[in-house]
């Protein structure tokens, strides 16, 4: 009778949770539709979308939907690719943009926006690509009989700081503004083209329908490589392909939203509090919390007067560098 019951609350809990997280992503793509413009009301963008016919309503949902979508998904696949990462490393500091796939994947999507424009539809792929291999590089130089999380971090923040080098090179080469380079690499969200949006929702569901399918091979991987594999699982192979489809998710999201650090390391910290390490909950809660935590940071970047939108990247590496800090301090204390 008592377990019955404590199943039932964490049922309750856990419906609860994922309810309210669905309800303030609906409430925030309203916000986000009207967001930046002053003259429309919260209450008037609500019943201009259930009502129709309010010609101001129909034009901020054409100008600001996609990118609402764009923060949304993009948001939700660097949350899960943290997840991700965090369980290839078994390292709950480990995020995207600290081992060097952000920047690199973002490099990839450049190379491509400059030299070969036709394929911007595809430099998600493109980028995914070129990014696994730097962190296969990264990997390979990390591995020394298992793979150690700490020299992934290390080899990772060095191989970042390239990438970051690299960009700022081509920028200059290219003549690119400082303020259009700043707000790339900090996380802007532009206007996106409609095949940039689908593209985005595509690919994102595809990797995001690939992660969950990985959620009991993280749980596994959670209890040590050695465990793991005497429960007949591939530990090496099993990494890679978590690896792949964490940075195929960080290249899709790099490509439209550039460098936004910390959302990976976020998102599923916040979730693994709320409902535990059970990757069957931590990864779409993740998701729903990164879409949520991006179009909030872009929500308040917009309604910011400012002369130019504030990027989300900004709010999110403020908010996730001091996270970031606070554990890594605490894990170097309980190491003592």
């Amino acid at each position: 009778m008592s377990m019955s019951k404590t199943l039932k609350r964490k049922i309750t809990k856990t419906t609860l949770i994922y309810v309210a997280c669905a309800g303030l992503t609906l409430f925030l793509i309203v916000v986000s539709i009207g967001a930046g413009y002053k003259k429309a009301s919260l209450g008037q963008v609500i019943t201009g979308l259930f009502s129709g016919g309010d010609y101001v309503v129909e034009t901020l949902v054409r100008v600001n939907l996609p990118r609402t979508l764009v923060a949304l998904f993009s948001g939700a696949v660097l949350a899960v690719a943290g997840v991700l990462f965090q369980s290839v490393t078994r390292n709950r500091l480990a995020d995207p943009s600290i081992v060097g796939v952000s920047s690199s994947t973002y490099t990839a999507g450049l190379f491509v926006s400059l030299l070969f424009p036709a394929l911007v539809p595809f430099s998600p792929i493109l980028a995914g690509v070129f990014g696994m291999a730097v962190f296969l590089m990264i990997f390979r130089l990390s591995y020394s009989h298992g793979v150690k999380s700490n020299r992934i971090l290390a080899i990772g923040a060095a191989v970042n700081a390239v990438f970051m080098m690299i960009i700022i090179t081509i920028a200059v080469m290219q003549n690119l503004s400082a303020t259009n380079v700043l707000l790339s690499l900090s996380g802007s969200l532009a206007v996106p083209k409609p095949e940039i949006v689908y593209s985005t929702i595509a690919l994102s569901a595809v990797g995001l329908i690939a992660a969950l399918f990985c959620a009991g091979k993280c749980n596994v991987l959670a209890l040590g490589d050695k465990t793991a594999q005497g429960l007949g699982v591939n530990v090496l192979r099993m990494k890679l392909i978590l690896a792949g489809i964490s940075v195929f998710l960080t290249a899709v999201a790099a490509v439209n939203v550039g460098i936004t650090a910390f959302l990976g390391l976020l998102a599923p910290l916040i979730a693994k509090k709320l409902l535990g390490d059970n990757h069957y909950n931590v990864i779409p809660l993740s998701a729903l919390l990164g879409g949520l935590f991006l179009l909030s940071a872009d929500c308040l970047g917009r309604a910011m007067n400012t002369p130019v939108t504030l990027p989300v990247g900004i709010i999110t590496t403020v908010i996730g560098g001091i996270v970031f800090i606070i554990l890594l301090a605490r894990s170097y204390k309980n190491a003592d």
